[in-house]
């Protein structure tokens, strides 16, 4: 089936962004955008319970558990993680532990901020399941250009998500992807590339004030302020 789906987004429960919204504030603005599978990816936290979970399927929607890792400095997102890859601080911690039941993602990699990828995408490359195209773009500034050019080279799909961080939720960005419903039928989708973007430039303010609150937290994160 086709499942419209966002692998990326964070709530107020995320320890590394200062954030007001609640996870099910989360899951009932994606509802309502239609989104039928989302990925919790805070960062350097893995947080999905049996009560988020029933929460999210009451709305139609399947909560899958995921992290955003900062792996030498850079971030990584891992969707279905189990409990050594959520630990996960190295590349080669990574390459060691293999692929397991989860799937890999490089997010935002080529945007102008020191935690995105940028080259360390291409030494590692054989990490990586899939390529983040970020929500974050407008007509005439998109950062998510090189994202494209490496997924073709390297035969890899792109994966459009909200990134949320603040509401309302942005839905400019996502993925279909053709699955069967369940968390292993989508990790696996993923990994075989049955991934279909859906994308249309977000609006400039917003797309700059996304942008802005993103090295806010950025900024925060680096004085050690929460």
């Amino acid at each position: 089936m086709k499942i419209l789906a966002d692998l990326h987004c964070h709530a107020a429960d995320d320890p590394h962004d200062d954030l007001s919204h609640s996870t099910e504030e989360l899951i009932d603005a994606a509802a309502a955008s239609g989104v039928q599978a989302l990925a919790l990816t805070l960062h350097e936290r893995r947080l999905v319970t049996g009560r988020l979970s029933a929460y999210a399927a009451e709305r139609g929607i399947l909560l899958i558990p995921g992290v955003e890792l900062t792996v030498q400095g850079k971030h990584v997102l891992v969707v279905n993680p189990d409990d050594a890859q959520a630990e996960c601080t190295t590349f080669d911690e990574l390459r060691k532990l293999g692929p397991r039941d989860a799937a890999i993602i490089a997010p935002h990699p080529f945007y102008p901020a020191p935690p995105c990828l940028g080259r360390a995408l291409i030494r590692n490359i054989d990490l990586f399941h899939a390529i983040e195209y970020s929500s974050m773009y407008c007509t005439g500034i998109n950062f998510n250009r090189f994202a494209e050019y490496v997924a073709r080279k390297h035969g890899l799909p792109l994966i459009g998500t909200s990134d949320t961080h603040k509401l309302p939720y942005a839905d400019s960005t996502l993925s279909v992807i053709d699955a069967e419903y369940s968390i292993e039928g989508i990790i696996d989708a993923v990994r075989e590339g049955r991934v279909e973007l859906q994308t249309t430039p977000r609006p400039v303010h917003k797309a700059l004030r996304f942008g802005l609150k993103v090295v806010y937290d950025e900024m925060r994160t680096a004085l050690g302020v929460r």
